[in-house]
């Protein structure tokens, strides 16, 4: 019987292709997980096998044959296929497309995974002596190439003190060339793990450490500062020390830096950074170690949980409450619970730390689904940040700051220290306001205010991006009563440039962190330890070590408690604590001011007073009252076009044509919170329900109409499992 291949193929299709195998193919190189090219229309594609098979419901004579073989080698191993295939169907996603989000661009691009190395070799074995006689470095060269078995690389010739006219030279008269060879990686060396001892830790660290070597998931709950990564470090040393590699996951790029400098400072063995500020080819060249096993340590953002690895050994992810983990365009998976699944299939421990939990983790923990491991002080007798909230209901402010707030910054300046000042809002101003008539500056293409950026002198849509010059006059009345309403970073940099005259003060957000290793250079900046003061975003609030800031000034926390998001309390209160661990992070005592209209409300005493924890499971008691995950699961299916109708009127369609199984509703469809982004009108389907298996039965049904649907190529539309908001 002929055999047939069945290859998924990187287009918005759900589903694989059948293809015969290439002529002359030998079906013991047709393994699963290996790249072919295939024909497909009138364009040429790389494919990934997924299975072979005897049996096909495509008629023969329209099966076409594929192309080449580009791998005789899966470049998708076992585990990565399997965590691929359940990926797609989980978050009904084109499987074709997730196999290539598994891999760096240039593998999709049909590279080969081979490294090669380009040496000079000696082209003749015996030199003519009076051709080279005036050129003794020549002739020098020449005889090292005789002697050497394998030729040298570039920087052999370097290190060799050979330069390029010499060696240009031995190629032109015959008696070199260069040539390409494979670059062959070895494993690390498990003997020669660490420079020097690791810190001694604490009775509650080294019973955390033991508890988390186990195979299964672990939620390592700690406050901050309570030496989480030294934890990471030395469960990762064991896994080294048997030979095994370990796979770190970051929220953001900015976190690597500093990561990457703490590993490499602890571990001979190779550390290995993998982020989107490389190139294609610096990715492709981490990917390899990975695949080869000279990596020991890979440390990477939300992709990095794809990176294939020879001998696993442990996987951790840092601040695993972090939205980040969360792909929102596209693929929307999440990597935190892409590793959970990557830990069970390759039976290794996976390691979830945080400070503030997730509720979804938390309560998985806290049911026996993970296992908790808590660490509830912090090392060497430091002592946690004390809070101190500042009503401001009836206060006048001082461009954001208030009296109170002013007086203890300029305490803890004079005493030489640093100051963290946090504003989740970036830019100049969130308003630009004409006093005449009312008018604000508005984004053409969404639904929302521009915000105002002084440094560039324009105002910016923090949706789609969209810029434009800062008017003079109103655009409709034509008054010159222009003013800027509320805050931003920017604005709290002059203003604190005139409260604090001649004081060193550092912005850190989106705008000042743009160019490449900027936020490493600030953070070496700031760690000088010179008194400055600190003013950013939540980038600051993402696990730094900033040993002599002890003042953070939280300017405003209030915008939680307005949000129509369900999820907006848990991020305000993830967002207080992790800022405010920033605070007396070594023998210096630290003081957290916060802010608020609402110095009396509950939820931020309950954050102050009792601890994440308490408010953790009043939160989870309030989710499990009104039924909202983790006591139920959630999809959307988004819609949206350039016609305002169109995307409510595929999603009618496709609500009326769906059967929702018994334990899923359907609600909708209904305008997005922001109906217009990026001049597309949104709206949205929303399914809820108890049981997981009836809600993506249901999604399955519907994802099938809408592929069908004529209306659905006038659109467009994806599928959103697990979300993370619902706008």
């Amino acid at each position: 019987m002929p055999l047939y291949l069945d290859i998924a193929v990187p287009v918005p299709l759900r589903r694989s292709f059948t293809y015969l195998p290439p002529a002359g193919t030998d079906a013991s190189t047709l393994q699963p997980g290996i790249r072919i090219e295939v024909p497909f229309g009138r364009q040429r594609l790389v494919g990934i096998l997924m299975a072979t098979t005897r049996h096909s419901k495509v008629q023969a004579d329209k099966i076409k044959p594929a192309g080449r073989l580009i791998d005789h080698r899966p470049v998708l191993n076992k585990t990565i296929l399997r965590i691929c295939c359940w990926a797609a169907d989980y978050y009904q996603h084109p499987i074709g497309d997730v196999l290539h989000t598994a891999l760096p661009v240039l593998l999709r691009q049909g590279e080969s995974t081979a490294q090669m190395q380009e040496r000079l070799v000696a082209n003749i074995t015996d030199p003519n002596q009076a051709n080279l006689k005036r050129s003794p470095r020549q002739l020098l060269l020449l005889q090292s190439l005789i002697a050497s078995t394998k030729g040298f690389i570039r920087p052999e010739l370097r290190q060799k003190a050979f330069t390029n006219q010499i060696i240009r030279g031995l190629i032109d008269k015959g008696y070199a060339k260069w040539t390409k060879t494979e670059s062959l990686s070895l494993p690390f060396d498990k003997t020669q793990v660490i420079r020097g001892a690791p810190m001694v830790l604490t009775a509650e660290q080294s019973s955390a450490l033991n508890a988390v070597n186990e195979v299964g998931t672990h939620l390592l709950f700690g406050i901050t500062g309570s030496g989480k990564t030294e934890i990471y470090l030395q469960a990762i040393e064991r896994i080294l020390r048997q030979g095994k590699q370990a796979l770190v996951l970051v929220p953001e790029i900015g976190l690597t830096p500093q990561t990457i400098a703490r590993f490499r400072s602890r571990f001979r063995v190779a550390v290995y950074a993998l982020h989107s500020a490389l190139t294609d080819r610096q990715r492709l060249a981490v990917w390899r170690q990975g695949y080869l096993g000279e990596a020991a340590v890979i440390i990477g953002t939300r992709s990095s949980i794809f990176t294939p690895m020879s001998s696993p050994g442990l996987i951790v992810v840092d601040e695993e409450h972090d939205v980040s983990f969360k792909q929102q365009e596209g693929f929307r998976y999440s990597a935190r619970d892409l590793a959970v699944l990557r830990g069970q299939i390759e039976a290794i421990p996976v390691l979830l730390g945080s400070a503030t939990p997730s509720l979804e983790s938390y309560h998985n923990a806290v049911s026996g689904k993970y296992k908790l491991t808590t660490l509830k002080n912090r090392p060497n007798l430091a002592k946690t940040a004390t809070y101190k909230l500042i009503g401001t209901q009836h206060q006048e402010l001082q461009d954001g700051f208030s009296t109170p707030l002013i007086h203890l910054m300029k305490k803890h300046l004079d005493d030489g220290n640093q100051i963290l000042v946090f504003l989740n809002r970036r830019g100049f101003s969130p308003v630009i306001l004409c006093r005449q008539c009312g008018w604000t500056a508005e984004c053409d293409r969404c639904d929302a205010r521009m915000t105002y950026h002084i440094s560039l002198a324009k105002v910016i849509c923090h949706h789609c991006g969209a810029q434009a010059p800062v008017h003079r006059v109103c655009s409709k009345c034509g008054s010159d009563q222009l003013i800027p309403l509320g805050l931003g970073t920017q604005r709290l940099e002059r203003a604190l440039n005139d409260l604090f005259p001649g004081r060193r003060i550092i912005r850190i957000d989106r705008d000042s962190t743009r160019r490449k290793d900027a936020m490493e250079k600030i953070v070496t900046n700031i760690n000088r330890g010179e008194s400055a003061i600190l003013v950013g975003t939540q980038l600051l609030a993402k696990g730094h070590h900033f040993p002599n800031v002890t003042l953070v000034a939280i300017v405003d926390i209030d915008s939680g408690f307005y949000s129509a998001d369900y999820r907006a309390i848990e991020r305000m209160g993830q967002l207080l604590l992790q800022v405010g661990g920033r605070a007396g992070r070594e023998s210096k005592p630290g003081t957290v001011a916060i802010q608020t209209h609402f110095p009396e409300q509950a939820i931020l005493k309950t954050i102050i007073d009792d601890g994440y924890s308490v408010f953790a499971e009043q939160q989870l008691a309030e989710r499990l009252k009104y039924q909202l995950p983790p006591f139920t699961h959630q999809a959307i299916i988004r819609a949206e076009a350039i016609n305002k109708d169109l995307a409510m009127q595929f999603l009618s369609e496709l609500s009326q044509c769906t059967s929702p199984l018994p334990p899923v509703t359907m609600l909708g469809p209904i305008p997005s919170v922001m109906e217009k982004r990026a001049g597309r009108h949104r709206a949205q389907l929303l399914f809820t329900s108890h049981d997981r298996r009836a809600l993506q039965s249901t999604l399955t049904q519907c994802v099938r109409l809408a592929e069908q649907s004529k209306m659905g190529r006038k659109v467009k539309w994806s599928v959103d499992v697990d979300p993370i908001d619902l706008f």
